[in-house]
């Protein structure tokens, strides 16, 4: 458990043997304490440079010799129980996540077969208002199942700290446009009617990452308003900011849950409108994703009701390649 090493030995000096103990893998972590005289004050400093535990000088006091040696031998074992317990939390860390992915291939595999049924069978029923409408249902039963599967894949990832992004000077309209053109569907189905002000102005994001963020504002928006209604999305820039907003009229956000917002699992009592589901994931991730464009992502809540959520992100200069 313990090396007890004399500097001064015939053949190979003990700070030699202390350098070689160290590179070791296996002995990386034994404990070592030096025996040197007690002028060789040099010997003592190079040796706890080179990784000793502690030193004893000469002569030997048997008693601090025994107290010097239990001392370091509780020490290794709470640094081998900790050790082990790291190794184990790793070993769950990797076996959770496979298990997310094992879990969510295992439920998209049977959900792409239901979109492709549902792709089949409406070339069969053209023209039949409720087998049109039952289908409408199927699909967007199918996005909102993917959604959740995605965000809780997504949440194990940023969890284990293992998500990446690839930031690029891009305009920001092209990635807007196309998560307006994905959420329309969702926002008919309840006549909602989506006001863009168009706002190109080239920012640095990850297109994929930026889009889920934007996409998930927006569809809360949806969610949570009323039929016949309205969202709105704007954008304004001060300097090398711009903020990108997003507003509904829905109920608005009660204050005393307002601090639930970018928590993991933060659901507040405020329903969807139709009965649409939710994870309480979304704007967690949104948090972490904004964090990783070097932005910051918040809401205001107007008296009169109705929630603006907005992101910040950085401009940049597209090169005129």
């Amino acid at each position: 458990d313990v090396v007890l090493l004399d500097i001064m030995m015939p053949d190979i000096n003990g700070l030699e043997v202390l350098k070689l103990i160290r590179e070791s893998a296996a002995l990386r972590e034994l404990p070592v304490i030096l025996l040197t005289a007690l002028a060789d004050t040099s010997d003592v400093v190079e040796g706890l440079r080179l990784g000793a535990n502690d030193y004893i000088t000469k002569p030997i006091n048997i008693d601090v010799v025994e107290a010097r040696v239990e001392t370091q031998v509780k020490l290794k074992r709470l640094m081998d129980k900790r050790n082990q317990t790291i190794h184990e939390l790793l070993t769950l860390q990797n076996m959770r996540m496979k298990l997310f992915r094992v879990a969510t291939h295992d439920l998209k595999s049977p959900l792409t077969n239901i979109r492709v049924a549902e792709y089949m069978l409406r070339q069969h029923v053209n023209g039949n208002p409720q087998a049109s409408h039952l289908l409408d249902t199927i699909k967007m039963t199918v996005l909102s199942m993917e959604g959740v599967i995605s965000n809780f894949l997504d949440a194990a990832i940023i969890e284990n700290g293992k998500l990446e992004l690839e930031l690029i000077c891009q305009r920001l309209s092209p990635i807007l446009w196309d998560v307006v053109k994905q959420y329309t569907p969702q926002a008919v189905s309840k006549n909602i009617q989506l006001q863009i002000e168009d706002f190109d102005v080239p920012v640095w994001a990850d297109a994929a990452r930026l889009g889920q963020i934007i996409g998930n504002l927006l569809s809360n928006a949806i969610k949570y308003s009323p039929k016949n209604s309205t969202v709105r999305i704007w954008g304004e820039q001060t300097g090398e900011q711009v903020r990108l907003f997003i507003a509904d009229q829905g109920p608005g956000i009660p204050a005393h849950e307002r601090q639930m917002l970018f928590t993991e699992f933060g659901k507040l009592s405020t329903e969807p409108t139709a009965g649409e589901s939710s994870t309480g994931l979304g704007l967690w991730i949104a948090k972490h994703l904004i964090s990783l464009h070097r932005g910051d992502i918040g809401v205001h809540c107007p008296p009169e009701g109705g929630s603006i959520f907005w992101i910040e992100l950085q401009t940049c200069e597209l090169s005129e390649d």
